[in-house]
């Protein structure tokens, strides 16, 4: 057993050979300069679903996983993958200056697992956003991010922190394209709103 810094847990050499992967995978389209972060709590379980492993055949990635990249990518202004492959897509939103970062890098199987694992590396993250990322704009998704949010206030984040009513951007509808369009919950385009409203 081994002690993966990505999410803080004593885990087996294949789970650390899958986290190395993801970061060579999200490496290949970072930025040289960040400007909008987008964190999400944790990577999809299913190595397919991974939004920086480009697929040619998108049938591969789930609903909820093509959804939710054509909803990130949308954020930096990007038509969706359908419209162009995924690799063009990230090449892309690495153009503008975008780039999604998980504050827990491998996948977690259960809510409280998640929440343990935000609280043990929230201070990992925040680190990691100082010293490395250093973007001009963070933007929390997802749910579980709301408990990161008052880490990056207090860490001299608030003025850059972009925020949906004060709360973490969620797409309540996501893997659901009649009900994101009935309730106009997409993703994408309330981060590219808010975003612009920034510049």
């Amino acid at each position: 057993m081994a002690f993966c810094d990505g999410c803080g847990s004593q885990v087996d050499d294949a789970h650390i050979r899958r986290r190395i992967e993801r970061l060579e995978l999200a490496t290949r389209f970072r930025p040289i300069h960040i400007q909008v972060l987008l964190i999400d709590a944790a990577p999809p379980a299913s190595d397919e679903d991974y939004f920086y492993r480009a697929s040619t055949n998108r049938e591969l990635r789930s609903v909820v996983s093509r959804m939710y990249f054509d909803e990130i990518v949308k954020s930096a202004g990007i038509p969706p993958a359908i419209e162009m492959n995924e690799e063009a897509a990230l090449a892309e939103f690495q153009h503008r200056g975008f780039f999604l970062a998980y504050a827990v890098e491998c996948p977690v199987e259960s809510q409280e697992a998640l929440s343990a694992a935000l609280n043990r590396q929230g201070p990992v993250m925040v680190n990691r956003v100082n010293k490395s990322y250093k973007p001009k704009y963070i933007v929390p998704i997802s749910s579980p991010m709301s408990e990161l949010a008052p880490l990056f206030e207090f860490s001299g984040w608030g003025g850059r922190l972009v925020l949906n009513e004060g709360k973490p951007f969620v797409d309540p509808f996501l893997g659901d394209p009649q009900g994101q369009a009935e309730f106009g919950t997409s993703l994408g385009d309330r981060l590219s709103e808010a975003l612009s409203s920034r510049s």
